[in-house]
């Protein structure tokens, strides 16, 4: 799992097979942004297995933030290690970018109905066994001689358990047909 916006600066990061559990790449130390020890955010590299062990994430989060921090809470309860880059020299301030612009990619911080309530708790009912989805499209790619399939998916809303799936943004509402006004005489 890969955020988009976080773009690694240091030749020595690698993304290794994480042998024995997951690999926060990212790891607190690293990351420009987010520094508490349970932070699992921004690159994490697990085996299949282990995704599967955890039943994935919560199907609980929709739009920006915390689904990581419930995550952890499952790598831990699940007795998983998490093993971190060692003999990296580069800090909080030159190993990754961190790509966000608040004015152009805002994000959805959106909360509605009882999400903040019910997503501060640990999800044990949902998550890989109860997602739903359709395939939109499928396309193989070669990346350095190695054949990927990128996915793209449409997720299913399940509106009795999470009715802010379809949350309306008041931002989104504020930006929809709104032209900045031209003070009078300029």
């Amino acid at each position: 799992m890969h955020d988009v916006d976080l773009l690694p600066l240091n030749d020595n990061l690698r993304y290794e097979f994480p042998e024995h559990g997951p690999l926060h790449i990212s790891g607190p130390e690293f990351h420009p942004k987010y520094h508490y020890a349970a932070f699992i955010g921004g690159i994490l590299l697990l085996r299949m297995e282990h995704f599967e062990q955890l039943n994935g994430m919560s199907n609980r989060y929709w739009g920006w933030g915390l689904e990581d921090d419930e995550f952890y809470v499952r790598i831990k309860e699940a007795g998983l290690e998490v093993t971190r880059p060692k003999n990296i020299t580069t800090g909080t301030n030159n190993t990754f970018l961190h790509v966000h612009d608040r004015v152009h990619r805002r994000r959805d911080t959106t909360k509605c109905f009882n999400q903040r309530e019910i997503t501060r708790k640990r999800d044990r009912e949902t998550g890989l066994n109860t997602i739903h989805y359709t395939i939109a499209n499928r396309r193989a790619l070669t990346i350095d001689g190695v054949p990927v399939t990128v996915l793209n998916v449409d997720l299913q809303c399940d509106k009795q358990k999470t009715p802010w799936c379809e949350c309306e943004s008041k931002a989104d509402n504020a930006n929809v047909a709104k032209v900045p006004a031209k003070k009078k005489g300029s």
